[in-house]
Protein backbone atom coordinates (compact mmCIF):
# COMPACT_ATOMS: atom_id res chain seq x y z
CA UNK A 1 0.00 0.00 0.00
CA UNK A 2 1.37 3.51 -0.75
CA UNK A 3 2.28 5.49 1.75
CA UNK A 4 -1.13 8.88 0.88
CA UNK A 5 -3.15 5.55 1.42
CA UNK A 6 -1.99 3.99 4.63
CA UNK A 7 -5.34 5.41 5.97
CA UNK A 8 -8.76 3.85 4.99
CA UNK A 9 -11.12 6.65 4.97
CA UNK A 10 -14.06 5.24 6.52
CA UNK A 11 -12.02 3.60 9.77
CA UNK A 12 -10.72 6.85 9.90
CA UNK A 13 -13.42 8.77 9.90
CA UNK A 14 -15.63 6.85 12.57
CA UNK A 15 -12.21 6.54 14.46
CA UNK A 16 -11.90 10.47 14.98
CA UNK A 17 -15.92 10.40 16.00
CA UNK A 18 -14.88 7.61 18.53
CA UNK A 19 -11.85 9.81 19.85
CA UNK A 20 -14.09 12.98 20.12
CA UNK A 21 -16.69 10.94 22.12
CA UNK A 22 -14.29 9.28 24.33
CA UNK A 23 -12.18 12.28 24.95
CA UNK A 24 -15.66 14.62 26.08
CA UNK A 25 -16.32 11.37 28.25
CA UNK A 26 -12.61 11.34 30.16
CA UNK A 27 -13.27 15.10 30.96
CA UNK A 28 -16.80 14.74 32.28
CA UNK A 29 -15.84 11.74 34.30
CA UNK A 30 -12.83 13.43 35.30
CA UNK A 31 -14.59 16.52 36.36
CA UNK A 32 -17.15 14.75 38.54
CA UNK A 33 -14.69 13.03 40.00
CA UNK A 34 -12.98 16.18 41.08
CA UNK A 35 -16.35 17.82 42.49
CA UNK A 36 -16.92 14.73 44.37
CA UNK A 37 -13.46 15.18 45.78
CA UNK A 38 -14.26 18.44 46.94
CA UNK A 39 -17.31 18.27 48.29
CA UNK A 40 -16.54 14.63 50.50
CA UNK A 41 -13.14 16.39 51.99
CA UNK A 42 -15.52 19.50 52.95
CA UNK A 43 -18.27 17.70 54.70
CA UNK A 44 -15.76 15.02 56.18
CA UNK A 45 -13.61 17.84 57.87
CA UNK A 46 -16.80 20.00 58.76
CA UNK A 47 -18.29 17.56 60.25
CA UNK A 48 -15.37 16.31 62.40
CA UNK A 49 -14.60 19.91 63.28
CA UNK A 50 -18.04 21.21 64.22
CA UNK A 51 -19.59 18.06 65.50
CA UNK A 52 -18.93 17.30 69.65
CA UNK A 53 -19.33 19.37 72.66
CA UNK A 54 -16.84 21.84 73.70
CA UNK A 55 -15.01 19.00 76.27
CA UNK A 56 -15.30 16.75 73.64
CA UNK A 57 -14.06 18.52 70.18
CA UNK A 58 -11.54 17.03 67.97
CA UNK A 59 -8.87 15.70 68.30
CA UNK A 60 -10.99 13.05 69.57
CA UNK A 61 -10.95 9.02 68.80
CA UNK A 62 -14.19 9.39 67.17
CA UNK A 63 -13.13 12.62 64.66
CA UNK A 64 -9.62 11.00 64.54
CA UNK A 65 -11.01 7.37 63.12
CA UNK A 66 -13.33 8.60 60.69
CA UNK A 67 -10.50 10.87 59.16
CA UNK A 68 -7.92 7.98 59.30
CA UNK A 69 -10.48 5.47 57.79
CA UNK A 70 -11.77 8.11 55.27
CA UNK A 71 -7.98 9.00 53.85
CA UNK A 72 -8.17 5.88 51.97
CA UNK A 73 -11.52 6.92 49.80
CA UNK A 74 -9.92 9.96 49.08
CA UNK A 75 -6.70 8.51 48.11
CA UNK A 76 -8.57 5.98 45.64
CA UNK A 77 -10.06 9.19 44.20
CA UNK A 78 -6.97 10.46 43.58
CA UNK A 79 -6.18 7.28 42.04
CA UNK A 80 -9.14 7.22 39.62
CA UNK A 81 -8.35 10.58 38.80
CA UNK A 82 -5.27 9.83 37.65
CA UNK A 83 -6.56 7.43 35.43
CA UNK A 84 -9.12 9.55 33.82
CA UNK A 85 -6.14 12.21 33.71
CA UNK A 86 -4.00 9.84 31.70
CA UNK A 87 -7.05 8.70 29.35
CA UNK A 88 -7.98 12.15 28.61
CA UNK A 89 -4.39 12.95 27.87
CA UNK A 90 -4.10 10.01 25.15
CA UNK A 91 -7.70 10.60 23.44
CA UNK A 92 -6.46 14.49 23.83
CA UNK A 93 -2.66 13.67 22.30
CA UNK A 94 -4.48 11.62 19.22
CA UNK A 95 -7.49 13.51 18.68
CA UNK A 96 -4.86 16.46 18.07
CA UNK A 97 -2.76 14.33 15.48
CA UNK A 98 -6.26 13.27 13.33
CA UNK A 99 -7.35 17.24 13.51
CA UNK A 100 -4.09 17.98 12.12
CA UNK A 101 -4.21 15.28 9.54
CA UNK A 102 -7.47 16.62 8.19
CA UNK A 103 -6.90 19.79 8.17
CA UNK A 104 -3.92 19.14 5.42
CA UNK A 105 -5.86 16.31 3.63
CA UNK A 106 -7.25 18.65 1.07
CA UNK A 107 -4.12 20.34 0.37
CA UNK A 108 -0.65 19.96 -1.31
CA UNK A 109 1.68 20.57 2.01
CA UNK A 110 5.42 19.57 2.79
CA UNK A 111 4.07 19.07 6.06
CA UNK A 112 1.54 16.49 5.00
CA UNK A 113 3.92 13.42 4.90
CA UNK A 114 5.54 14.16 8.55
CA UNK A 115 1.80 14.15 9.76
CA UNK A 116 0.92 11.15 8.18
CA UNK A 117 3.93 9.07 10.12
CA UNK A 118 3.07 11.33 12.96
CA UNK A 119 -0.25 10.57 13.56
CA UNK A 120 0.53 6.44 12.69
CA UNK A 121 2.45 6.48 15.56
CA UNK A 122 0.44 8.11 18.51
CA UNK A 123 -2.45 5.70 16.93
CA UNK A 124 -0.09 2.45 17.61
CA UNK A 125 1.40 4.07 20.69
CA UNK A 126 -1.52 5.73 22.61
CA UNK A 127 -4.27 3.56 21.23
CA UNK A 128 -3.20 0.12 20.19
CA UNK A 129 -0.34 0.02 22.98
CA UNK A 130 -1.83 2.15 25.56
CA UNK A 131 1.26 4.08 26.11
CA UNK A 132 0.76 7.32 27.82
CA UNK A 133 1.76 10.61 26.75
CA UNK A 134 2.82 12.85 29.48
CA UNK A 135 4.86 11.11 32.75
CA UNK A 136 3.36 10.26 35.50
CA UNK A 137 4.27 12.82 37.29
CA UNK A 138 2.99 15.46 35.00
CA UNK A 139 -0.18 13.45 35.76
CA UNK A 140 0.54 13.37 39.81
CA UNK A 141 1.16 16.93 39.78
CA UNK A 142 -1.68 17.73 37.08
CA UNK A 143 -4.59 16.22 39.56
CA UNK A 144 -2.87 17.63 42.75
CA UNK A 145 -2.87 21.89 41.62
CA UNK A 146 -6.26 20.92 39.99
CA UNK A 147 -7.94 19.24 42.97
CA UNK A 148 -6.47 17.88 45.90
CA UNK A 149 -3.54 20.13 46.72
CA UNK A 150 -5.79 21.55 49.60
CA UNK A 151 -7.78 18.37 50.72
CA UNK A 152 -4.76 16.18 51.26
CA UNK A 153 -2.98 19.33 53.39
CA UNK A 154 -6.04 19.73 55.60
CA UNK A 155 -6.42 16.06 55.86
CA UNK A 156 -3.13 14.83 56.56
CA UNK A 157 -2.49 17.22 59.01
CA UNK A 158 -5.61 16.97 60.57
CA UNK A 159 -4.86 12.99 61.32
CA UNK A 160 -1.47 14.69 62.59
CA UNK A 161 -2.67 16.55 65.13
CA UNK A 162 -5.06 13.45 66.08
CA UNK A 163 -1.59 11.31 66.27
CA UNK A 164 0.26 14.10 68.75
CA UNK A 165 -2.73 14.54 70.77
CA UNK A 166 -4.27 11.08 71.32
CA UNK A 167 -3.18 8.00 73.11
CA UNK A 168 -2.40 4.98 70.92
CA UNK A 169 -5.52 2.86 71.69
CA UNK A 170 -5.58 -0.47 70.49
CA UNK A 171 -8.31 0.58 67.72
CA UNK A 172 -6.47 3.33 66.74
CA UNK A 173 -3.25 1.01 66.23
CA UNK A 174 -5.24 -1.63 64.24
CA UNK A 175 -7.21 0.85 62.32
CA UNK A 176 -3.77 2.39 61.53
CA UNK A 177 -1.71 -0.49 60.36
CA UNK A 178 -4.80 -1.36 58.08
CA UNK A 179 -5.01 1.88 56.60
CA UNK A 180 -1.24 1.65 56.00
CA UNK A 181 -1.47 -1.53 54.13
CA UNK A 182 -4.44 -0.22 51.88
CA UNK A 183 -2.19 2.64 50.79
CA UNK A 184 0.78 0.81 50.21
CA UNK A 185 -0.78 -1.76 47.90
CA UNK A 186 -2.76 1.43 46.45
CA UNK A 187 0.83 3.09 45.03
CA UNK A 188 2.54 -0.05 44.07
CA UNK A 189 -0.43 -0.90 41.82
CA UNK A 190 -0.53 2.83 41.02
CA UNK A 191 3.24 2.79 39.72
CA UNK A 192 2.99 -0.59 37.91
CA UNK A 193 -0.38 -0.06 36.11
CA UNK A 194 0.86 0.28 32.16
CA UNK A 195 -1.75 2.80 31.56
CA UNK A 196 0.97 5.25 32.90
CA UNK A 197 3.67 3.60 30.95
CA UNK A 198 5.39 6.81 29.45
CA UNK A 199 6.54 6.82 25.77
CA UNK A 200 6.97 9.72 23.07
CA UNK A 201 6.72 9.49 19.72
CA UNK A 202 9.77 9.19 17.74
CA UNK A 203 8.42 11.32 15.06
CA UNK A 204 8.27 15.02 15.87
CA UNK A 205 4.62 16.77 16.50
CA UNK A 206 4.24 18.60 13.12
CA UNK A 207 4.28 22.38 13.66
CA UNK A 208 1.19 23.80 10.57
CA UNK A 209 0.79 26.68 12.75
CA UNK A 210 2.51 28.48 9.39
CA UNK A 211 0.77 29.44 6.32
CA UNK A 212 0.10 26.38 3.73
CA UNK A 213 3.16 26.01 1.65
CA UNK A 214 2.24 24.49 -1.89
CA UNK A 215 4.49 22.36 -3.88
Amino acid sequence: MSKNKRFEKKWLDLFYTRVGDQFILSRNSLHNTHQWVITLALGLITAVLTLGSNTNSYPNEYGFLALLISFPLLFRFFVRSCLETSIQYKWMTIRNALDKYYFLSNHKDFRKQKVEDYLEETIILYYFDWKSPNSIWKIIWDNIRLAYFWPFIVLISLIIWGYFSLPFTFIITISTIVVGVYIIYEVSTFFTYRGFDFEETTTPDPDITNPIKNE
